[in-house]
């Protein structure tokens, strides 16, 4: 049992909760949370205006286990499903109700697969995409390095650089394209097939956003995604500059992962880069499902009109 030092109790309506678990994942960051320490957070969360998705997360933190509505959402999806048994087989049955369940988050740790080598392929701690990528991502530049000077009797390394450059920017667009139009895809007529892949591709991520086993695109299906461009440029492009090209996408991928795992566990300098688009990505998971997808940048957001406007703050968050 947690002793006082140990936990961060509120209460809430008469009931009590324990934050402890929360404190670091919290949008606010601990200096919000911290006077709270203690208290009554009734008033305090319905002034705040919370996200519905926020007051479906914060019944997880229920001292005596029991998910009782909050802020009069009578409705707990958790009962639709088994958090026991792996998830995948599950979640075609849910039918119109996914949506909804899919969105509504929780602090938990997720089975995707009843098979372990297919659960394990699914699982991939932050280190392990540099450690598999980078000293992919070098030989492939040199080896795109050579064929191009073989190819193009072009010494200058401008254009070595000119292809790995537009295979990073070929990135960018390409990360808000995916998690737009295929992440964020609706399941056509809510069919157990396209449920099962909106939930194993992106939809598992929003359900568990704190689970830190899946917040990196595991190696094996991203070689597939990388092995398939390069199969379509090839028909296009010279040999060389393809393999520069992805590899340049491949470090926008690298790029990507790392900064998205960082977005959701690292703790920003106030007012830098990434302390804006931890708050940006914060406000797609809770707020705005359907706007935000950007990861790395915001730059193809503001493009096509799907940027988030945050609010000024009213005091600096520390995470």
């Amino acid at each position: 049992m947690q002793n006082d030092q140990e936990s961060f109790g509120v209460l809430y309506e008469n009931d009590k909760y324990d934050l402890q678990q929360f404190l670091q994942n919290h949008p606010g960051g601990l200096n919000y949370l911290a006077p709270y320490k203690g208290k009554d957070i009734s008033k305090r969360m319905q002034d705040s205006q919370h996200s519905r998705a926020a007051f479906y997360l914060f019944k997880e933190y229920k001292k005596d286990g029991k998910r009782k509505p909050a802020n009069g959402d009578e409705e707990d999806f958790e009962k639709l499903v088994d958090w026991d048994k792996p998830m995948l087989a599950q979640v075609g049955s849910l039918g119109t109700q996914y949506k909804e369940w899919v969105i509504s988050p929780v602090d938990r740790n997720l089975r995707l697969f009843g098979n372990p080598i297919l659960e394990n392929l699914s699982i991939t701690p932050w280190y392990v995409v540099p450690v598999i990528w980078i000293p992919i991502i070098m030989f492939l530049i040199q080896i795109g390095a050579q064929q191009y000077v073989e190819t193009t009797k072009d010494t200058n390394r401008a254009g070595i650089i000119l292809y790995v450059g537009l295979g990073i920017i070929a990135w960018s667009l390409m990360e808000y394209s995916l998690h737009r139009w295929v992440f964020h895809m609706e399941p056509s007529g809510y069919s157990k097939l396209m449920i099962y892949l909106h939930f194993a591709i992106h939809g598992l991520h929003h359900k568990v956003p704190f689970d830190t086993r899946r917040l990196v695109f595991p190696p094996f299906p991203a070689a597939i995604i990388a092995l398939t461009l390069y199969k379509a440029f090839s028909f296009i492009l010279p040999e060389s500059i393809i393999v520069l090209f992805v590899a340049g996408g491949l470090v926008g991928y690298v790029t990507y992962d790392m900064i998205h795992f960082y977005l959701h566990y690292g703790s920003p300098r106030e007012n830098s880069y990434f302390y804006n688009l931890k708050r940006y990505h914060n406000q797609h998971h809770f707020a705005h499902h359907d706007s935000g997808f950007g990861i790395s940048s915001i730059f193809w957001d503001k493009v096509f009109g799907t940027a988030i406007n945050l609010r000024k703050l009213g005091m600096s968050i520390i995470w």
